[in-house]
């Protein structure tokens, strides 16, 4: 009779987990003892044949570094080489740029010097047609025939119009590139333009100190008689400053600025000389002797102390009497004391006065210029003997005439 047998569970996993450690040992076992049987044995040869292979990496290693680096050298030289020919290339273009960029402008400056030498000679002529003595400059002489071909050089026509010749002046090397011949040739075909340039100003600004001077002179005189000269300086007018001169080398802008100062200076001479010239400076009878001035006196014919309101200026009955000062005939026949007489209006409140003569040659409303024949001397009217009576009459006030006649004589070289 079968009876039944009670295993726990415990034990059963006890037996398991046995069991599965044996079959792990045992295959661990079997791998071992296989993978020793089957590993071959290091020989000497077999480390020869490694040592060589290791030497052969290494030398291919090194020869490969030391290619690296020539190589990285040679390139650096390479670009190095190039930049320096870029900027030798570069330097060329910069040569001839400047070469051409100098022959353009001395070219141009060439051109402005012959309009401001033709300028300056039709000032030089003006101003030697009003008495000022300009001295021209003159260029530098042409090359004689047979000279070296594209020599610099300026024109040798007196009163000089300067041409500097600057055909074939670069013959340029190889590469059309600037010579130091060329570099030569041009610098002292600016020399010659510089001296020309500066010869000119060195004209126009003597020229102004001279037409400045004049105006001055005549400007001086002019408020001696009490007339205030044009450029006279007033509160108005108030400038200054500390001076701060221009630079030295020649320019168009220095020209420019001289010729603006002359003929700003030419200007205000003319019209100086328009004031001068309405003023009554010369004496009617030039040289005549004077038999009695202006101011009080003994009345000869009462003997009592009077005012004369003229110059009496002696001269032979029928003697041409020419007028001090062209203008207007506002009076022309008799007028009392005076006898016959004749009124000339110069305008700007002047009227000179003509008495006592024995002719009268002109009508009122006439025109008359300087020096023209008004009348004849003679002795009408309240006189003691042939004589002219001569008076300035400034807005209707007498005025001694020497105010005018004395610096008139001074005068007269500056007009």
């Amino acid at each position: 009779m079968l009876h039944a047998v009670h295993v726990s569970r415990r034990l059963v996993a006890m037996v398991v987990v046995g069991v599965l450690l044996l079959v792990g040992l045992s295959a661990g076992g079997v791998a071992l003892y296989l993978g020793r049987e089957q590993t071959p044995v290091f020989t000497e040869a077999d480390e020869a044949v490694l040592r060589q292979a290791m030497e052969t990496v290494i030398r291919q290693r090194r020869e490969a570094e030391l290619t690296a680096k020539l190589s990285e050298d040679y390139e650096n030289k390479l670009a190095d080489l190039k930049g320096e020919m870029d900027r030798l290339t570069e330097r060329q273009q910069i040569d001839k740029s400047t070469v051409q960029q100098a022959l353009g402008r001395v070219l141009d400056r060439q051109e402005q010097l012959a309009k401001r030498q033709d300028l300056l000679t039709r000032i030089a002529d003006a101003a030697k047609r009003a008495g000022f003595d300009v001295k021209m400059p003159v260029a530098t002489p042409r090359p004689k025939k047979g000279s070296k071909s594209g020599s610099p050089s300026a024109s040798a026509v007196p009163v000089a119009k300067p041409s500097v010749q600057l055909a074939s002046v670069v013959d340029g090397g190889a590469d059309g590139h600037l010579t130091p011949a060329d570099a030569a040739r041009i610098a002292k075909i600016e020399a010659e333009v510089n001296a020309m340039e500066r010869a000119q100003e060195a004209t126009i600004a003597g020229l102004t100190r001279s037409v400045a001077s004049r105006a001055d002179r005549i400007a001086a005189v002019l408020q001696k008689v009490g007339r205030k000269a044009p450029g006279s300086r007033s509160n108005d007018d108030a400038v200054g400053g500390p001076f701060v001169p221009l630079p030295d080398d020649p320019s168009p802008a220095r020209f420019a600025l001289g010729v603006k100062t002359l003929s700003s200076e030419l200007d205000r001479l003319a019209a100086t000389r328009r004031i001068a010239l309405s003023l009554p400076w010369k004496a009617p009878l030039g040289n005549a002797p004077i038999s009695s001035g202006f101011g009080a006196r003994s009345d000869p014919f009462l003997g009592r102390p009077a005012m004369h309101t003229g110059v009496d200026f002696r001269a032979p009955m029928g003697y041409p009497v020419p007028a001090a000062l062209g203008g207007t005939i506002v009076s022309a026949g008799w007028e009392g004391g005076y006898g016959k007489m004749v009124d000339i209006d110069a305008g700007n409140g002047i009227v000179t006065r003509y008495g006592h003569l024995s002719a009268i040659n002109v009508k009122v409303g006439q025109k008359v210029k300087t020096g023209q024949i008004i009348g004849e001397v003679g002795s009408t009217g309240r006189s003691t003997g042939t004589h002219l009576h001569y008076e300035i009459r400034v807005n209707d006030r007498a005025i001694d005439p020497m105010t005018y006649i004395v610096p008139g004589r001074q005068i007269a070289q500056l007009l």
